[in-house]
């Protein structure tokens, strides 16, 4: 259980799940960009990026001593 209050856990697993509703209302709520580009999906990917790799720090990083 304590591994799991990790602040690394934390923060992976909340960016990963915003960044996945982000990518997902990308695609299926149509905007009129300007653009052509979207910053949800945009957004969404670099979250995704940055939830997985701190949730890759928790898993494999070196734990504090207790």
């Amino acid at each position: 259980m304590k591994d799991v209050l990790d602040l690394r856990f934390i923060i992976g697993a909340f960016f990963l799940a915003v960044g996945i509703l982000l990518l997902l209302s990308s695609f299926l709520i149509h905007f009129n960009v300007e653009g052509g580009q979207s910053i949800d999906r945009d957004s969404g990917i670099v979250f995704i990026i940055f939830g997985l790799l701190m949730l890759a720090m928790w898993k494999f990083g070196k734990k504090g001593e207790q």
